[in-house]
């Protein structure tokens, strides 16, 4: 019932008017001396637009009325008219920024002007219920070509506030140098110079991209969010790469099924499938994510937009979607369906696995043989991915769509941002790695890598000078040794993580 009658006066609001009268104060001082003043953002005629106030002339802001007044009781005031404000025209958020009160699309936002000028959110945790002066201000904000009255309230500025968002930032940076080493591994070794090596290193930029926008956005803070250009422009990069790694992961689950399903669709010799395949997936990868970026920039940018359009409307209170609505439509809604997706084929692929240890693993020999062992341990690496990934973002979803307390998502939001330490712990930390890495810069001969040789071939090979240029499931020496041990080269075997 209390909703329904807060949607009326909010009717009301739009359409009528206030039901209360306000005067200019001259100063500060004046106006809290009132003992119920209220803030007005911007100066008659100006939009809010982030931090600063914006003048449009061909569609001037309209004449600021304050909401319907209510009692303590959240009943509104039957003698409202007698009711006087005192009004300053300041942007009180200049240093934390702000969010607009939106409870036509968030039923959390219900809010109350009471008769001392505070504003009431009945629906809010205790602390955070009563907003008072200097914590918000009224604000006309200008969607497509419609103007719309809101209440702006300032993030909060706890410490714990203030430090959360560092610390993730820091984490972020933290993980940035692990990317880059990943990527430097699988560039360096020439054993990883097929698809498998070519996606993951797309994943890992794209990713790093992502993470080097948000450590800008975060750092930065109202700083960046000040600059209209900058932080569009980077809200727009974080949404494009983050899109772009999800859609590369796909890609991963896709060409991992596509192997074990045998398909063989592609004509020519294996690298050039393979560059084929590469080729294929980017156009995919890239091609969705520009598509979706693309979209976004239209619905922000485009003339003609229906006012009633979800649209991103980056850089207006924040480097990133200013609804959550948006939130939803251009950045969730694909990320959940990617994760879906992959789910599905992670299971296909399993039963592809199974079936072929049933089936046919007693007829695989030699270089076939070796494949399908390479094959099944990428399908591994790239199922621990998921899983660390899959679930991370999966667990992103999910706290945005059940508004529970932020602390219970930290350590999920936490292993997000240290997804680069987790990626070289999957790929790089591996004894194989390392001795592939020693082989490459070292120049030491194929004894020296083998656990099985012997100490007299060690000192026999070490000063040999070997070169190696071999695909993952096939090794070869240019310094062969008589009593070398040929091992095949699989990415992961009791030597790995």
């Amino acid at each position: 019932m209390r909703r329904l009658l807060f949607a009326c006066f909010m009717l009301s609001w739009a359409r009528i008017g206030a039901r209360s009268a306000w005067t200019t104060a001259k100063d500060e001082s004046d106006c809290a001396a009132s003992g119920n003043c209220v803030l007005f953002c911007c100066p008659p005629g100006l939009y809010k637009h982030g931090s600063r106030c914006m003048e449009e002339p061909e569609n001037p802001a309209p004449y600021l009325e304050l909401p319907p007044v209510f009692g303590p009781d959240l009943k509104p005031l039957e003698n409202a008219s007698g009711v006087e404000f005192s009004v300053m025209y300041k942007m009180p958020c200049s240093s934390t920024g702000s969010y607009a009160l939106s409870p036509e699309e968030e039923a959390l936002d219900e809010f109350y002007l009471m008769a001392n000028g505070s504003v009431s959110r009945p629906r809010y945790p205790e602390g955070l219920k009563v907003l008072n002066f200097g914590q918000f201000c009224f604000a006309s904000l200008l969607q497509g070509n419609q103007s719309r009255t809101v209440v702006a309230a300032c993030f909060e500025t706890t410490q714990e506030k203030r430090n959360v968002p560092a610390m993730f930032a820091i984490a972020m940076l933290l993980s940035t140098p692990f990317l880059i080493a990943t990527f430097f591994v699988y560039t360096v070794l020439p054993e990883f110079d097929n698809i498998h090596g070519l996606t993951l290193r797309a994943y890992i930029a794209a990713l790093f991209l992502a993470y080097l926008g948000l450590v800008v956005v975060q750092l930065g803070d109202q700083t960046v969010v000040k600059i209209t250009v900058l932080c569009t422009t980077l809200a727009f990069v974080i949404h494009f790469s983050f899109l772009a790694s999800f859609f590369w992961l796909n890609v991963m689950c896709v060409d991992i099924w596509w192997t074990f399903a045998g398909y063989r669709s592609i004509q020519g010799s294996v690298r050039q499938r393979e560059r084929k395949k590469f080729i294929l997936y980017s156009i995919y990868a890239w091609g969705c994510a520009c598509l979706l970026t693309g979209i976004c920039i239209i619905m922000e940018y485009a003339p003609g937009i229906p006012s009633n359009v979800v649209r991103p409307e980056f850089g207006v209170e924040k480097c990133w979607f200013k609804t959550e609505m948006a939130k939803a439509y251009y950045f969730y809604i694909p990320m959940g369906l990617t994760v879906l997706c992959n789910i599905i084929l992670f299971i296909l692929t399993a039963a592809k696995i199974i079936q072929h240890k049933k089936n046919t693993a007693h007829q695989l020999k030699g270089t076939e043989s070796r494949r399908h062992d390479d094959n099944k341990q990428w399908f591994n690496l790239y199922l621990k991915l998921f899983i660390v990934m899959g679930i991370n973002w999966s667990m992103e979803i999910i706290s945005w769509a059940y508004k529970s307390p932020e602390y219970l998502w930290y350590i999920t939001d936490l292993a997000n941002t240290l997804q680069g330490v987790i990626i070289f712990i999957i790929f790089v930390w591996k004894e194989k790695i390392k001795r592939l890495l020693i082989k490459r810069f070292g120049c030491k001969g194929e004894n020296f890598l083998s656990r099985d040789s012997t100490r007299s071939a060690y000192h026999s090979s070490t000063s040999r000078t070997c070169t190696t240029s071999v695909p993952l499931n096939e090794k070869t020496n240019s310094c062969p040794e008589p009593a070398a041990k040929y091992k095949s080269t699989n990415f992961d075997d009791s030597d790995g993580a």
